[in-house]
């Protein structure tokens, strides 16, 4: 049997911290061999590592940036003129200047998270295969009982190694375009395990076509090979991903690449089940911490207080949201666009000087608990501990930070009503209003809204209603306009500069850091 190493924590595709030279150095093993799987409970360490490197840095962590990127890029976020910027590109992010930007932080530092990921999965992996291919066990003295755990973990393996894949894709190349070649390539594309340093000095770069293919394998042997249940050992079970976390993946990655009636079929597999409802108020994703359930949420990433970044990991959000915490303060750069409250029925119209607070927006219970409206700093109603003066009236998105001391809460990664909401504009699309009205329904019935009659739906009301119920999260609104083929708007800014991004989208993408392009001889 051989031994892999549970990661190379370094030297990830030259990327980053060392120079060829130290890779170099690194693979005639000057260091020792780190942490070697020797059993199925060992192999385990490997599979946590994927989930931790999606959430574990506090200002640049995966999981933040791709909601603080595409969040600020759409057309339903609002710069703050009074927001300090600070170490952020969150200006950068709302003018779209991805063209003149490919060092800054969060693009930076993300990437490099994302292969470590990648690396550490294809070692196991390798390892799993190689096994299998040669008909043994991967670990001496297995049992059943063991063989079965390998299986989950090798489902785990392969649906963390597609999630690392789909936010390389998210952010450092153009969307997949259903009607074009997809032959551009941006980063790249690595299966197998790396043993030395000239294999890493000549890396493959994927091309769009081949990325989006792995990520859509990935998944689906994800959910072959996983579950229906939790792994119950957890603190916290919907921490690990299971089948229908797969199958959520499945129906994003066809979503975003026109393959709508797969789309379809996966939500259809997951609303089937009845692990999953939306019988709690809309705040019970967001407010909970460690072993505290919520029945809409299919997977999340949880904290629990014994962690030693329990009380780090937030950071990033705190760069572009609201919270609790440090109450709007000086990295809170973004709030709900004028033009996209203006759409959903939440206020007159801000652009044109008329904040007025729209009534039927309290009846909404998504936005009395997941956004917070502040008038003025300095009038009532204004926030009077907020670092960020605000001018007028803003509606920040609230939904982090929102359990023990207004900082410490579990992030949904996926949740039931964002399942339904698919759902029902593909019903839609396909002229199913029927079914297109009754899914809608039963997140406006969550959110304390009459139904909307299939008479009567259109498919404004079903984008309004997931800008209400989705935004900020994972790059969702973009992510959304996307797979339907519609024109990225430029919400609030300014017309004479800027214009709505249109399908193909081919410039819509930040280019990989600079120091991978230098030292990566493939991009050369």
């Amino acid at each position: 049997m051989k031994i892999y190493n549970k990661i190379i924590r370094t030297c990830c595709l030259l990327f980053a911290i060392f120079s060829i030279s130290s890779c170099e150095k690194y693979f005639e093993l000057e260091r020792p061999i780190q942490f070697p799987w020797q059993n199925a409970t060992e192999l385990e360490l490997a599979v946590r590592e994927g989930y931790l490197h999606l959430s574990n840095d506090p200002w640049f962590n995966p999981m933040g940036s791709l909601s603080m990127i595409d969040f600020g890029q759409s057309d339903i976020a609002r710069l703050l003129p009074e927001a300090i910027q600070g170490n952020n590109y969150a200006t950068q992010y709302y003018n779209r200047t991805y063209a003149t930007a490919p060092s800054d932080k969060e693009v930076a530092e993300t990437f490099k998270f994302l292969y470590y990921i990648i690396t550490n999965n294809n070692a196991a992996l390798q390892m799993l295969n190689d096994a299998e291919r040669d008909g043994k066990d991967p670990f001496e003295g297995m049992v059943n009982a063991d063989r079965e755990r390998v299986k989950r973990y090798k489902g785990e393996l392969y649906f963390m190694r597609a999630v690392a894949y789909w936010y390389l894709a998210r952010i450092y190349a153009p969307p997949f375009n259903p009607n074009g070649s997809n032959e551009s390539r941006h980063f790249v594309l690595r299966t197998d395990y790396v043993r030395t340093a000239e294999e890493l000095k000549n890396p493959k770069l994927g091309s769009v076509a081949e990325v989006w293919a792995q990520i859509q394998s990935d998944l689906e042997k994800a959910k072959d090979l996983l579950p229906e249940s939790y792994v119950t050992t957890e603190t916290q079970p919907k921490g690990r991903a299971n089948k229908f976390a797969a199958s959520g993946m499945l129906s994003r990655v066809y979503f975003i690449t026109g393959q709508h009636a797969k789309a379809k079929a996966e939500c259809d597999f997951i609303l089937a089940s009845s692990l999953y409802n939306l019988s709690e108020d809309p705040i019970t994703a967001f407010n909970r911490t460690g072993a505290q359930d919520a029945k809409e949420v299919i997977w999340e990433t949880a904290y629990v207080s014994p962690s030693t970044r329990f009380d780090r990991t937030p950071g990033i959000y705190g760069k572009n949201l609201y919270n609790n915490n440090n109450r709007g303060g000086d990295y809170s750069t973004y709030t709900l666009s004028y033009s996209a409250l203006k759409e959903v029925g939440w206020m007159a119209d801000g652009l044109k000087g008329n904040f007025a607070e729209v009534p039927d927006a309290k009846k909404d219970k998504r936005y009395t608990q997941l956004y917070k409206r502040y008038e003025q700093y300095g009038v009532p109603g204004g926030d009077p501990n907020a670092t960020c003066k605000v001018a007028r009236p803003e509606v920040w998105i609230d939904k982090y930070f929102r359990s023990s001391n207004g900082r410490y809460s579990n992030r949904p990664m996926i949740r039931l009503a964002e399942v339904y909401l698919t759902r029902s504009i593909l019903r839609f699309t396909s002229g199913d209003v029927q079914g297109a009205a009754q899914d809608l329904n039963v997140v406006r019935k969550r959110a304390g809204l009459e139904d909307i009659t299939a008479a009567k739906i259109t498919a404004n009301d079903i984008h309004n209603e997931r800008i209400k119920e989705m935004a900020s999260e994972h790059g969702d609104r973009n992510y959304y306009l996307i797979g339907l083929r519609l024109p990225l708007g430029i919400g609030d800014r300014d017309p004479a500069r800027f214009s709505p991004v249109n399908p193909p989208y081919s410039n819509y993408y930040w280019p990989v850091p600079l120091v991978e392009q230098q030292q990566n001889a493939s991009y050369q």
